[in-house]
């Protein structure tokens, strides 16, 4: 090693080797962002009844009262209670142990009963996991089944439903909910989880986070899902345990996004006011996450915006978003909701402005600057917890999204990702274009220069030197040290959780700094085996050929066929045969319906399992260890409990 590679890790990385020691103190945060966390911490139940920064707003005589569950999730629990004391849910947070963390204060609170809980409807605002992961929370203590979920035929009926009338949880969504949750539970949710870890920082120590912008924590538990036995289009009259509602479609972070008002002309009060659940239209106290750094398909900011005026038309003295505290009072739902959507508007309006003039997307950020006046002018909130505790600014601050990685989205959405330098039609490799960089200038020149960008304080720059060196040498230590260094740097001013939780991550893989044992990656998730096991028939057997190693049945040339054959998954389904042909470099799919024959009419070799040996096979799969899934299959075979028709011993 020369004598430059050894001062440089002597006087760069002196940050890191402090890390290094038993305690693994937490870097600095941004003061901002510690007291951020006043908004989600300690974890109540809020009263909208009896809060006395809440219960001025509310009407007299209404017949329902409404609870919100904040901090016990990353999302909220709303509970609307009915004249009858039945209960609706709206979100049911991330795991069943968030909803039995929930219920036990709800219960020292009175507000649920000791016994089994009267529920009457479920409501999903959307399909992301910490609304939808904790239903058989609330299912495992509810004095009826949930409702048989919806067939296909239903789908987007926007016809009143009447709960009431039931004998079983009518479980709610929106018509796009189940493609959502598959997208992330069968298709990109194994890389979207890693991302997740990042962002969230679930593979940093628990002392190191400070908030996740929307929520306190991400914490780890038992997710399922549970299929909706009620989906519509645009807008669904809903009654539920003696409460009238209207759920309404309003796509904004989500396609399948929904909000529910309460009118007090239905429910003993008068006039034309009413309860706004808000969803996520409203991301709780941040700048919304037009794009999320976890990785999401595109989100339309002029549909965003949109979706917020249509919240901005129901006059409300109250709103409980799925994210943060509740906040009521009608002038300050109004100004908040004016002010969030002209953010968005903004964000949208001068990206697509300049997108115009040529400006390409690495051009954006620079050139887009937050408006000042729009943070300040929520300064007239009224927050529940009060201004001081919580800033009402922070609803317009970097805690979530940012208007430097949303214009990039909002470039890629309308543009895709060629920027009209044909450079970029055929790049040279990164790590081919990198060696070829530090070959050019030498390595220890880039050092040089990495280091006295680091004494500097121009931590970007000193990252960007150094990764260099570690994208042409990977294994090139003295780089990935400053690299880390840098990051940790750049973990101290945003007031982004995401983006801190990134550097600090990423500053850990590059270093080490604490063993990776000590901070184990959060399980399941988005592909947790309760949620992809609740999957339609379709969905599950969809995913596999996104699973084929092309390059091997491409070399050997592979044209075969299998068939299966599931058994129905409740009583008002049919059973459902498919074949998996495999053509070289590709593998279709072919569903050949409830008809049990066609399936050994088109493969040799076809087999047969029902619901509970499918949702063996899924808990195995997603389980993650190599051995698990042949071992559950070949014992599944041997009890003859999946049957082999065909095929020779060959």
């Amino acid at each position: 090693m020369s004598k430059l590679r050894v001062l440089a890790t002597l006087l760069f990385t002196a940050t890191l080797f402090a890390q290094t020691q038993i305690s693994v103190p937490a870097p600095p945060a941004n003061p901002l962002l510690v007291n951020h966390k006043n908004w989600f911490v300690p974890k109540q139940v809020w009263d909208i009844q009896t809060d006395p920064s809440l219960s001025k707003y509310r009407p007299p005589n209404l017949t329902y009262a409404a609870y919100s569950a904040v901090g016990y999730s990353l999302a909220n629990t709303i509970a609307i209670i009915g004249p009858n004391k039945e209960i609706v849910i709206i979100d049911t947070m991330e795991n069943v142990e968030n909803v039995q963390d929930a219920i036990k204060e709800f219960r020292a609170k009175n507000i649920f009963p000791q016994g089994p809980l009267p529920i009457r409807a479920i409501i999903y605002t959307h399909n992301h996991i910490d609304h939808i992961g904790g239903i058989r929370g609330y299912l495992n203590e509810s004095k009826m089944r949930p409702c048989v979920q919806q067939l296909s035929p239903e789908t987007g009926i926007d016809t009143p439903l009447n709960a009431d009338s039931l004998d079983c949880v009518s479980v709610i969504g929106q018509d796009n909910i189940v493609e959502g949750v598959n997208n992330t539970a069968t298709v990109i949710g194994t890389i979207i989880n890693s991302r997740s870890a990042y962002m969230y920082g679930g593979l940093i120590p628990e002392s190191w986070r400070v908030t996740n912008g929307i929520g306190y924590a991400v914490t780890e538990g038992t997710s399922d899902f549970v299929m909706p036995s009620r989906t519509f289009a645009n807008s669904l009259q809903l009654t539920a345990g003696g409460v009238h509602m209207e759920l309404f479609y309003v796509p904004s972070e989500t396609n399948d996004e929904l909000a529910v008002f309460i009118p007090d002309s239905q429910n003993g009060g008068s006039g034309t006011g009413g309860l706004l659940q808000s969803a996520e239209v409203i991301q709780g106290p941040s700048f919304p996450n037009l794009y999320s750094l976890r990785g999401t398909s595109y989100r339309s900011p002029a549909t965003w915006y949109k979706s917020v005026d249509k919240l901005r038309t129901y006059n409300s003295w109250c709103m409980l978003p799925s994210h943060g505290t509740p906040l009521c009072g009608g002038q300050s739902i109004q100004k908040l909701l004016t002010n969030f959507r002209d953010a968005i508007q903004y964000t949208h309006d001068q990206s697509v402005r300049l997108m115009n003039q040529g400006y390409t997307m690495d051009q954006l950020p620079e050139r887009i600057p937050m408006p000042q006046y729009l943070i300040d002018d929520l300064s007239v909130i009224e927050t529940a917890k009060g201004n001081g505790v919580t800033d009402p600014k922070d609803y317009l601050r970097f805690f979530y999204g940012s208007v430097p990685q949303s214009v990039r989205e909002l470039y890629f959405g309308y543009l895709g990702w060629f920027q009209a330098d044909p450079i970029a039609l055929a790049p040279t490799p990164p790590q081919e274009y990198s060696a070829k960089i530090v070959a050019l200038i030498g390595p220890d020149k880039l050092l040089t220069n990495a280091n006295n960008a680091m004494a500097a304080g121009q931590y970007q720059w000193a990252a960007e030197l150094a990764n260099l060196m570690v994208t042409a040498n990977p294994k090139d230590q003295t780089a990935r040290d400053i690299k880390a260094a840098a990051y940790m740097k750049l973990a101290e001013p945003p007031t982004n959780p995401n983006w801190r939780s990134w550097y600090l991550t990423a500053a850990n893989a590059l270093k080490n700094i604490f063993p990776r044992e000590t901070t184990p990656a959060f399980k399941g998730g988005l592909t947790a085996p309760g949620i992809v096991d609740a999957m339609p028939y379709t969905d599950w057997v969809s995913q596999w050929s996104l699973r084929l190693k092309a390059e091997t049945t491409i070399a050997n040339n592979v044209d075969r066929m299998l068939g299966f054959y599931l058994g129905p998954a409740s009583p008002n389904q049919t059973g459902q045969g498919y074949v998996l042909h495999i053509r070289r470099g590709v593998a279709e799919m072919i569903s050949t319906g409830s008809d049990r024959a066609a399936v050994g009419a088109m493969s040799k070799l076809w087999i047969e399992l029902d619901k509970p040996s499918q949702s063996a096979l899924v808990y195995a799969d997603v389980a993650g260890t190599d051995y698990k899934f042949p071992q559950v299959l070949n014992d599944l075979m041997a009890t003859a409990k999946i049957k082999v028709n065909g095929g020779t011993n060959a």
